[in-house]
């Protein structure tokens, strides 16, 4: 192999090195709108806690946000209808917030229904752009979305 050959094959791979993303570079939310994750399920005393995961992808501040839930039994009744509210979402912020359900056991749900995005506003977002991009995302064992 010549020398200038090889020089060559140097340049490319540190080019293509250089222009590859960082495995450790932070990177902004995947999606532009609103989105709620159901992460996890775990029984507290008489409750069931409900660890949601919610991110802002718009880009701007969320002043409040909050979603109606609504959860169901095994035989697929409705048992529960609440909002969480995650209150004030930062651009680009991802937020974790534990709800407990009250008088719920996690292992007789059957699913979690988002009824809808109860309160969403920011500068130029409104109810309308919330709901319109909204996505889920599910971890549980249960169906968890719209």
């Amino acid at each position: 192999m010549t020398r200038a050959f090889a020089r060559l094959i140097f340049l490319i791979a540190l080019s293509a090195l250089l222009s590859a993303p960082s495995a450790n570079a932070q990177e902004g939310p995947a999606h532009a709108g609103l989105s709620l994750e159901l992460n996890r399920l775990e029984q507290n005393g008489p409750a069931c806690r409900a660890t949601f995961v919610a991110t802002n992808g718009f880009d701007e501040n969320l002043k409040e946000t909050a979603f109606e839930v609504v959860t169901f039994d095994r035989r697929g009744l409705i048992d529960l209808m609440t909002v969480i509210d995650f209150g004030a979402l930062p651009e680009g912020k991802t937020m974790v917030r534990r709800f407990d359900l009250p008088q719920t056991v996690c292992g007789e749900m059957s699913r979690i229904l988002v009824n809808s995005v109860s309160r969403c506003a920011g500068e130029t977002v409104d109810i309308a752009r919330c709901r319109a991009s909204f996505t889920t995302e599910n971890h549980a064992e249960i169906k968890f979305g719209l």
